[in-house]
Order: structure tokens, then C-alpha cells, then sequence
């Protein structure tokens, strides 16, 4: 058994260890037009957004793309700041559109109590509360 395990291990070790065959340029400019072929149509949406009212934060997420073009935006909270910022990205590179800050506070504030609301487009909804019956357990989760 340790000899096969040996042999298989030393075929992995040189077929590694071979340069990696050169791509000739028509396998290239095949790559490179399949590549601006799925750029040019790519299309996605996506959302996410965490309240929790037991940590006291928020985060949200928002994005779509439309072929070469993203645009998205995400904010949060953390018991000192609210934040919000929107982007750009596409043939020029990535740009903040907006970025808005204000201070909120002077830090989180535990609440044992709360209840915390996590929500996706991928995902669905639920919530989760702090288990007090068990000290193993910090998270109890009861689906919304």
C-alpha cells in the first residue's frame, strides 16, 4: 500500500513539475473573443441586508451587471457610523459615485432581548435570537 501511495505520489510530483504547454496564438485569440463574448453578455442581480438588533448593526448589499457594466451599492452600521457607498465598474475601472458618512453614536449596544433579520435574493429570510438555555449555544435560529 505505502509503495502505490509512493508511485502515485511521485507521477503527480513530475507531471507538475512539466512546463505548462504554450497556447498558440489562434487558441489565444479563440480564448480572448470567447472571453469578450461572455463579458459582453453577462447579466446578474444580487441583493443581501443583515439588521441585528441583538449586536446593533446593519449591513446591506446591493449589485447588477449588465454585460461589462456593474453597479452596486452597500452601507452599513456599527453603532458609530452609518455608511452608504455607490460604485461603478466598467471600461474605465471602478468609481464611488457616492460615499456618505455620518456619525451615529458612541459604539454597538448588546441586547440580549433583540433579534437579528438576515435577508438575500440567494438566501430568503430568517431571524435568529439569542439562546439563553443553552451556554453552548449562542444562536437559536427561528425562521421567520
Amino acid at each position: 500500500m505505502y509503495k502505490f501511495v509512493l508511485i502515485a505520489s511521485l507521477l503527480v510530483a513530475v507531471c507538475m513539475a512539466a512546463p505548462p504547454r504554450e497556447e498558440t496564438e489562434a487558441e489565444k485569440l479563440e480564448r480572448e473573443e470567447y472571453e469578450n463574448y461572455q463579458n459582453e453578455n453577462a447579466h446578474y442581480s444580487f441583493n443581501s441586508q443583515v439588521d441585528d438588533n441583538i449586536n446593533d448593526g446593519q449591513i446591506s448589499r446591493t449589485e447588477e451587471r449588465e454585460g461589462g457594466t456593474v453597479r452596486g451599492s452597500y452601507s452599513y452600521f456599527d453603532g458609530y457610523v452609518k455608511r452608504r457607498v455607490e460604485y461603478i465598474a466598467d471600461k474605465n475601472g471602478y468609481r464611488v459615485l457616492k460615499d456618505e458618512m455620518e456619525e451615529a453614536g458612541n459604539g454597538p449596544v448588546f441586547n440580549p432581548e433583540g433579534q437579528a433579520v438576515v435577508e438575500g435574493s440567494l438566501i430568503g429570510k430568517y431571524s435568529i435570537k439569542l439562546d439563553k438555555t443553552d451556554d453552548e449555544k449562542h444562536y437559536k435560529d427561528i425562521h421567520a
